[in-house]
């Protein structure tokens, strides 16, 4: 019987140099020219390599400060000191940061994707759609901005279709999301990140893009009209809530529209978009990039649901978002979030491209801990059900409301 020889790889997980790639693209850079200098390894081919085989010990400390610094930068230590006078709100971004790490690694996270984050491909805000809409129909600007400032802008769209009708606001919608747009980075960072599912509010077409790897069927569209359909296994789950460009008319836009997606008086939990949102608040973490959060029809769902299932322990949630800029308004943010299960991980105002940085740390995290790539779960077959089947289940109800939702809306269990 042969021995198998132990080599220098085995011993010194040679293997996982390629894990720590950020910091050895800094090392070898000119930016890093110091560092490499003190640990003699300047000048010859590869120096990150090098330093990793040649003196492990110091090629850990050299990297524990370059992490420490960079997520102290990442995560706004020095605005938060300065703007605070001390670092309660930076700590709290840390834990944060760290916790939502820990389910990023665990594949517990589904982003939320709002319109700030196709700002950066080219497209407008929806204040800023809705700010276009009433220029192309000729609608008084100063009442526009009232109601943008009050966020009633379901009003908006309703003035809108009064006066001009419906073909007019769906005409600009297309005019506008239909272009290509350009790829960003933090779509990039998105895709990298997330394998699974990812829900949207977005007409435009920028995450199909950033998924679109050359992989024959690498995700699939679920749309509100279709909100139960059933996971692909295998495939990404873009679950694009309020419609797709491609079909214009049948995107949800109006008042109209969103009484009937969502319900008129108040929400309907029995109505498809609803119940799918219902699924995943209760089921995964959700991580809202570019969402405003404020007194919208998802905020409404939201509430509906913990009044719903009362005390019962949900998962967390996180948004990255800007900071408020005084004490009370930050505590005041804090509350508003926490009241719906949401954790915040704050950034300067205006400052969006940490946004983009700290998708990117996050990224770095699960690489030091050799997590990604990532693949789409896939889906159990055993678990499909019939309705009849899912009423039974729901009479018995023996398992938890995890379970029972699983079983009802997707069959399939986490």
């Amino acid at each position: 019987m042969t021995k198998h020889l132990k080599i220098w790889c085995d011993n010194d997980e040679h293997n996982r140099y390629e894990y720590f790639a950020d910091f050895n693209e800094w090392f070898d850079s000119d930016e890093a020219q110091a560092e490499r200098m003190g640990y003699k390894v300047d000048g010859i081919s590869q120096p990150s390599k090098a330093f990793y085989a040649g003196d492990k010990e110091a090629y850990d400390q050299a990297f524990k400060l370059y992490r420490d610094t960079r997520r102290d930068e990442v995560l706004n230590q020095t605005y938060f000191s300065d703007q605070f006078n001390d670092n309660h709100w930076f700590d709290k971004n840390l834990s944060r940061f760290d916790q939502l790490t820990d389910l990023l690694e665990g594949n517990d996270v589904v982003p939320f994707i709002g319109a700030g984050l196709s700002v950066g491909g080219g497209f407008p805000t929806w204040k800023d759609h809705l700010r276009q809409q009433a220029r192309t129909a000729a609608i008084d600007i100063n009442n526009v901005e009232k109601l943008l400032s009050e966020g009633r802008h379901e009003d908006i769209i309703e003035e809108i279709e009064r006066i001009r009708g419906q073909d007019v606001f769906i005409g600009e919608v297309r005019d506008v999301f239909s272009q290509t747009g350009t790829l960003t980075d933090t779509t990039l960072l998105i895709s990298e990140l997330f394998a699974d599912t990812v829900i949207t509010t977005n007409y435009d077409r920028l995450l199909e893009k950033a998924y679109s790897t050359g992989i024959k069927n690498a995700y699939h569209i679920i749309t509100g009209a279709d909100a139960l359909k059933a996971p692909i296994a295998g495939q990404l789950s873009l679950i694009k809530l309020h419609g797709d460009i491609t079909h214009p008319a049948q995107c949800i836009l109006s008042k109209s529209q969103y009484d009937a997606a969502y319900g008129a008086d108040k929400i309907d939990m029995m109505l498809p978009i609803p119940k799918l949102l219902e699924y995943y608040y209760t089921n995964s973490s959700l991580l809202f990039l570019g969402c405003s959060l404020q007194d919208d029809r998802t905020i409404h769902v939201f509430r509906a649901i913990k009044e719903k299932i009362g005390e019962i322990d949900l998962p967390q949630h996180f948004s990255i978002e800007q900071a408020p800029e005084t004490e009370e308004e930050m505590a005041d943010r804090n509350a508003f979030l926490a009241r719906l299960g949401i954790t915040g991980i704050w950034f300067e105002k205006g400052c969006f491209e940490y946004v983009d940085d700290m998708l990117r740390l996050a990224r770095n995290e699960l690489r030091y801990r050799g997590v990604l790539p990532r693949k789409p779960r896939a889906v159990d077959s055993e678990c499909v059900v019939t309705d009849d089947k899912a009423e039974e289940t729901n009479a018995s109800s023996a398992s938890s409301i995890k379970s029972l939702l699983n079983l009802i809306f997707f069959g399939r269990k986490r």
